[in-house]
């Protein structure tokens, strides 16, 4: 498996494939990182005229290296992009066709992918680019009802409202000006979006028609790079999009899940049929390390080939503004292990990072609950909420977590993750000539068989 290339325009989707994990360039602490100078439209405007603009222009501070860039997203939030090109040396310009009444969101250097870099080679911090384009005019009133039923929703059914301690009165006050000047639909939305991504909270989304706008993602820097796993198993073999396989000389088997996500139910399959393979392997070493999550039930028929009987591996609750303490009673997450012969029986050690969230926080609070398993790595990112839409005006949604996760013991584990057993400390340098995570885990395995 060969690293990415730079390609003319690197488009990264939501569901990062396996060749887009983990190709981070390291910065010396002494060069300065470059910096957008003027974005066209700028971050946050609205009411683009959508039959007047044909092109999205990024202007950076300095020259730049003209042979690496990223812009990523994916949906019908993303531009119909026609094509790319360098205008000069600072300019990088994206061709497009764009449609009324949209609210339009990139990433520039999303984490994970190429990234845009200087001429010296220093890279661009991650960095939103949200606006919208010009749609119907609001009824007169529809702004500050929107406005109502926002703070309202806000202080009814979001569970983690007093995580932050945050004052939403306070937010509402600060915002109201804004909200209420919104000429249309799509920038009401674009600004409904700026209020909630004071909650720092991954798990809260926009919704205005079909296209969903994120409010907040924290920087997460992937502990893996396959590069180093191709060089440590050198038979790496593809698992559909879902998965790689490989095993060692002294049968220790190796799976890499990247995904938990439903739209990837067949190739997930296929990760199973891989793991059934893996049986005889002396013992195990399960990466999950780009493992963002997807769905929940995908996580539990994995983690079933390695815990026995019946354990309660997790707990939430669900938020109810006519509970006495605002909540319903903590309700239990169970797991029920295999028969045979879907059992994996030896060791496993499964490999932990900060990409980790939500499905796969829960697979890891799982593999807690099995035996033979010990996680390695780094804290995993510490999200998970059950989001539930609520309607706000015709065409738009926002999405908030609906309930509390926990651990076993009944501890939040939002904003602070699922720790490993065993903390591995590592730097992106570090990880193109070795994997000292896989090696930690390798040796370990060795040492319990």
């Amino acid at each position: 498996m060969k690293p990415p290339t730079a390609a003319a325009l690197r488009i990264v989707r939501p569901l990062l494939t396996c060749q887009a994990i983990g190709w981070l360039v390291a910065t010396t602490p002494a060069q300065e990182r470059p910096l957008v100078h003027e974005l066209a439209p700028a971050h946050l405007a609205v009411g683009v005229d959508a039959r007047k603009t044909a092109k999205l222009a990024v202007t950076f501070d300095r020259d730049m290296d003209q042979g690496v860039h990223a812009v990523c997203g994916g949906g019908p939030s993303f531009p119909k992009v026609l094509r790319t090109r360098w205008q000069d040396a600072r300019t990088f310009v994206l061709e497009v066709e764009l449609e009324s009444d949209r609210t339009y969101a990139l990433d520039l250097a999303c984490a994970g992918s190429s990234g845009f870099r200087s001429a010296e080679g220093v890279n661009l911090r991650p960095q939103p680019w949200r606006f919208a384009t010009r749609g119907q005019p609001l009824a007169d009133g529809a702004a500050a009802l929107t406005a109502e039923r926002l703070f309202q929703a806000i202080e009814r059914h979001y569970s983690y409202r007093d995580r932050l301690g945050i004052d939403w009165s306070d937010v509402a006050h600060s915002h109201h000006d804004a909200l209420l000047a919104a000429p249309d639909g799509a920038a009401l939305a674009l600004r409904v979006a700026e209020v909630l991504a004071t909650a720092q909270d991954p798990h809260i989304s926009v919704r205005w028609n079909d296209a969903t706008l994120g409010t907040w993602q924290r920087t997460a820097v992937a502990n893996i790079d396959l590069r180093s796993v191709q060089k440590a198993f050198p038979k790496l073999s593809r698992i559909g999009r879902a998965g790689l396989r490989a095993s060692t000389d002294d049968g220790i088997g190796y799976l890499y899940v990247a995904t938990f996500a439903r739209e990837q139910r067949d190739d997930f399959d296929l990760v199973i049929e891989a793991l059934r393979q893996l049986r005889s392997a002396k013992a195990l070493v399960l990466d999950m390390r780009s493992n963002s999550g997807g769905d929940e039930t995908l996580a539990r028929r994995l983690a079933a080939f390695f815990v026995r009987g019946d354990q309660i591996y997790a707990a939430h609750r669900v938020r109810d503004p006519e509970a006495t303490d605002g909540f319903r009673p903590r309700e239990d997450r169970t797991i029920r292990g295999n028969e045979e012969p879907d059992v994996f029986a030896g060791p496993v050690a499964v490999l932990t990072g900060p990409l980790n969230m939500s499905s796969c926080e829960a697979f890891l609070l799982m593999m807690k609950q099995a035996e033979r398993a010990i996680l390695i790595g780094a804290d995993s990112y510490g999200s998970s909420g059950n989001p539930v839409a609520h309607t706000l005006h015709p065409g738009l949604q926002i999405l908030l977590p609906s309930w509390q996760a926990l651990r076993p013991d009944g501890t939040m584990f939002e904003g602070e993750g699922i720790a490993p057993h065993i903390h591995v400390p590592t730097k992106p340098e570090q990880l193109v000539d070795g994997d000292p995570i896989l090696q930690e885990a390798l040796l370990r395995l060795r040492a319990q068989r």
